[in-house]
C-alpha cells in the first residue's frame, strides 16, 4: 500500500478558525454565568420562533435523500463509475455510525424516557400507562431516520464535489461552489468553514458534557472512590491520549480499527443485555414502539402545539434537530471523506438504515431494561436521578444486570472508545478542513495538524468544565444550527447543478 501524503495546512482557514474559536470560548470563561443566561435567551428565541423551520427541514432532508436514493442519481459513484470502496462494507458503517453518536447515545438511550414518562407530550397523563407507551417510543423518533437525514444529506453534495470534482479542499463551503462560485474561495466561503468548526468544536462540548460525567461515576462506583473534578479531569485526559494517538496514525491504523473494535464490543453488549436481562419486555415494547412510531410518524415531526403550548416540541423535538444539525456538516465531511467508491444510493442506506437500527438497538435494550426496572421496583431509576444525578441512575440499572461489575466494566469500555471514536472523527476532520491539497486516498492532514486539534478539544473541555462554562459551549454551537440550515440548502443546490452540468443520471449511448 502507498504511503499517504501530507496536506499542508491552509492558513487562511486555520489561524481564523482557531482565533473565532478561542475568542468565543474566553467569554464563557471568564463570565460563564452570564454567557450562560444570554445564550440560553437566544437559543429559547430561535426555537420557539423558528421551531417550524427546523420540523419541516428535517422532514425535507428526508424526502431528498429518498428521492435521490430512489430516481435516477441512486447509482452515481463517488470517485467515477471505476472507483473502488477504500474500507470494507462493515468498517465503513462502523465509522460513520460510531462517529456521529458518541457517548451520548449510551447517556439518552438509557434515561431519556424518563423526561418523556414524567412529562409527556399530547396531553396524555404523566406517569401512566399510556405515558410509558409513549416515553419508550419517543427516542427511537429523535434518534431515527429523520436525525440520520441531517447529518447524512451534507454528505452527498460534500463528497461529489472532493471525490467527482475533484477539489481538493474537504470542507462545506466548496459542497457550495456550485451555485457561490469562486466566492467559495473568498471571504464568504471562509466565513461557512469557521462557522461549521465553531459548531463542531461546541457539538464536541456536548459529547465530553455527557460522556466524561458518566465514566467517571462508572469509574467511582467500580474502584469505590468519590467523584471529583480531578477524576472528570482524567477521564478527559485518557481520552485525549487515545484520540490523539488514533488520529495521529491515521484514518486506516487508528479510527478505522477503533471503530471495528466498539462495534464488536457493542453487539456483545446489546446480546448480553437482551439475554440476561428483561427479554421479553424488551421485545415486547419494542414492538409496540415501533407500532406507535409507525402509525404517528407524521404527527410528530410536525407537532409544534401551538394552542397547548406545552413547550414539549421545542424543548425535545426542535433541540434534537437543531443538535443534529449543528453536526451534521462535520459528519458529511467524515462520511464524504470514507465514501470513495460507494454509491450515493449506498450513502443514503447506510445513514437511514444502518444509523437508526444501530441506535433503536440502544435504546431498546438499556431504555427498556431501565423502564422495566422503574416499574418493577428493582431500581427506582426516577428517584436516583432526582436525588443524585442521571449518570448515578444509569450506573445503577446497569450495576443491576446480571454480573453487573463485568457488564459495567464493559460499558465503561464502550463508553471510552464511542467517545473516542467521535472526538478523534472531529480533530481529523477540523484538520482537513485546515488542509488543502487533499486528495482522497493519496494524502491526508499533517500529522501535527490532526494532533493538534486532538489535544485542542481535550483541553478546552477541561478548561471549560472547570470553569462550569462547557454547557454555554453547547448552547452556542446550537444556535449556529439556524444559519446552517441555509448552508446545507445551498450545498444541495449546488449538487443538483453539477450532476446536471456532468450528465449524470442520463442513459449511456
Amino acid at each position: 500500500m502507498t504511503p499517504m501524503k501530507s496536506a499542508p495546512i491552509d492558513k487562511q482557514v486555520f489561524w481564523p478558525a482557531l482565533i473565532v474559536v478561542v475568542a468565543a470560548i474566553v467569554p464563557l470563561m471568564v463570565f460563564p454565568d452570564q454567557s450562560a443566561a444570554v445564550l440560553n435567551r437566544v437559543m429559547v428565541f430561535i426555537t420557539h420562533s423558528f421551531g417550524f423551520l427546523f420540523l419541516w427541514f428535517a422532514v425535507a432532508c428526508l424526502g431528498v435523500l429518498l428521492w435521490f436514493a430512489f430516481g435516477k442519481y441512486g447509482s452515481v459513484r463517488f470517485g467515477g463509475v471505476d472507483a473502488e470502496p477504500e474500507f470494507r462494507k462493515l468498517s465503513w458503517i462502523a465509522m460513520l455510525f460510531c462517529a456521529g453518536i458518541g457517548t451520548s447515545l449510551l447517556y439518552w438511550a438509557t434515561i431519556e424516557w424518563v423526561y418523556y414518562y414524567q412529562a409527556p407530550p399530547f396531553g396524555i397523563e404523566a406517569e401512566s400507562a399510556e405515558a410509558a407507551h409513549w416515553a419508550a417510543m419517543y427516542g427511537l423518533f429523535h434518534w431515527g431516520p429523520l436525525a440520520w437525514a441531517l447529518y447524512c444529506v451534507p454528505a452527498l453534495p460534500i463528497a461529489y464535489a472532493f471525490h467527482n470534482r475533484k477539489i481538493p479542499f474537504l470542507r462545506i463551503s466548496q459542497a457550495c461552489r456550485g451555485v457561490i462560485g469562486d466566492r467559495a474561495d473568498g471571504p464568504l466561503g471562509k466565513v461557512i468553514d469557521v462557522l461549521f468548526i465553531f459548531g463542531l468544536v461546541g457539538g464536541t462540548g456536548t459529547s465530553l458534557g455527557l460522556g466524561t460525567p458518566i465514566l467517571s461515576e462508572s469509574i467511582s462506583t467500580l474502584l469505590h472512590i468519590e467523584r471529583t473534578f480531578a477524576l472528570d479531569a482524567f477521564v478527559i485526559v485518557i481520552w485525549t491520549a487515545i484520540f490523539g494517538t488514533t488520529v495521529y496514525l491515521g484514518m486506516e491504523k487508528g479510527i478505522k480499527r477503533l471503530a471495528d473494535a466498539n462495534v464488536y464490543l457493542g453487539f456483545f453488549l446489546l446480546a448480553f443485555v437482551l439475554v440476561f436481562g428483561p427479554t421479553v419486555f424488551i421485545l415486547d415494547t419494542f414492538t409496540n414502539s415501533l407500532g406507535l412510531l409507525a402509525t404517528n410518524f407524521f404527527k410528530m415531526s410536525f407537532y409544534t402545539d401551538p394552542v397547548g403550548v406545552s413547550g414539549f416540541p421545542q424543548t425535545w423535538t426542535v433541540f434534537y434537530w437543531a443538535w443534529w444539525i449543528a453536526y451534521a456538516p462535520f459528519m458529511g465531511l467524515f462520511v464524504a471523506r470514507i465514501s470513495r467508491g460507494r454509491t450515493i444510493r449506498e450513502v443514503v442506506g447506510a445513514n437511514l438504515v444502518w444509523g437508526s437500527l444501530g441506535c433503536w438497538l440502544f435504546f431498546a435494550t438499556f431504555g427498556n431494561t431501565a423502564l422495566h426496572d422503574q416499574l418493577n421496583g428493582t431500581v427506582p431509576v426516577i428517584s436516583i436521578m432526582n436525588e443524585a444525578s442521571p449518570q448515578a441512575a444509569i450506573v445503577a440499572v446497569v450495576n443491576a444486570l446480571p454480573l453487573g461489575t463485568f457488564v459495567l466494566v464493559l460499558f465503561v469500555a464502550m463508553a471510552f472508545i464511542y467517545s473516542a471514536t467521535t472526538l478523534q472523527a472531529s480533530a481529523y476532520t477540523i484538520a482537513s478542513v485546515a488542509s488543502r491539497e487533499l486528495v482522497a486516498g493519496e494524502s491526508e492532514p499533517l500529522r501535527w495538524n490532526r494532533l493538534f486539534w486532538a489535544v485542542a478539544l481535550g483541553g478546552m473541555a477541561v478548561a471549560l468544565m472547570y470553569l462550569g462554562g462547557l454547557r454555554p459551549l453547547q448552547t452556542a454551537s446550537l444556535i449556529v444550527a439556524l444559519p446552517l440550515i441555509f448552508v446545507i440548502a445551498l450545498s444541495v443546490w449546488s449538487l443538483l447543478r453539477w450532476l446536471k452540468e456532468d450528465g449524470m443520471g442520463e442513459p449511456k449511448c
